[in-house]
């Protein structure tokens, strides 16, 4: 018992050590970076090109959405059906404007982006601008990033961009 104590303390040090380094090593990595900003820059060309196929293919094919309703989709193939159905209808003049708020990385291939959205061109309020935060967790597979998971909340009124 005496030798069990002292090599758990080592080991749970040792650990802190290497996930304290890896988070303070991955917050650099300009290149991921440049990736992902990327991704964001798609997206927002996509959704203005009403292009749904070129948006559903940011995701992995098992990729989840969670829509500001609470409505969830997952699978690329429900991600497109269901953004390309409201691009026919209340979205189909609707533009969107991204700008990355956070970008943080929490593993070699795992990092969370938040960033703030206008939309603009609702036909449901096609006065009114539209603005919501979104969460994505991206994650590279095989060397490539797309987003595992995500999700949309509309802002209140209220609430500061």
């Amino acid at each position: 018992m005496k030798l069990i104590l002292p090599a758990c303390r080592y080991l749970f040090a040792l650990t802190l050590v290497f996930c304290v380094s890896a988070v303070a090593m991955s917050q650099e990595r300009p290149a991921d970076r440049r990736k992902i900003a990327s991704m964001i820059s798609a997206w927002e060309q996509a959704w203005n090109t009403h292009d749904m196929h070129a948006f559903a293919n940011l995701f992995h094919d098992d990729g989840v959405w969670v829509l500001w309703t609470g409505q969830v989709w997952t699978g690329r193939t429900a991600i497109e059906d269901g953004h390309a159905a409201v691009h026919k209808t209340v979205f189909r003049n609707s533009v969107q404007r991204e700008r990355i708020e956070e970008l943080t990385f929490i593993g070699p291939n795992a990092a969370v982006v938040r960033f703030y959205s206008t939309l603009t061109g609702d036909e449901r309020a096609p006065d009114k601008v539209v603005r919501s935060r979104k969460v994505l967790i991206v994650t590279r597979r095989q060397g490539v990033w797309k987003i595992g998971w995500g999700q949309n909340t509309r802002l209140a009124d209220t609430t500061p961009g």
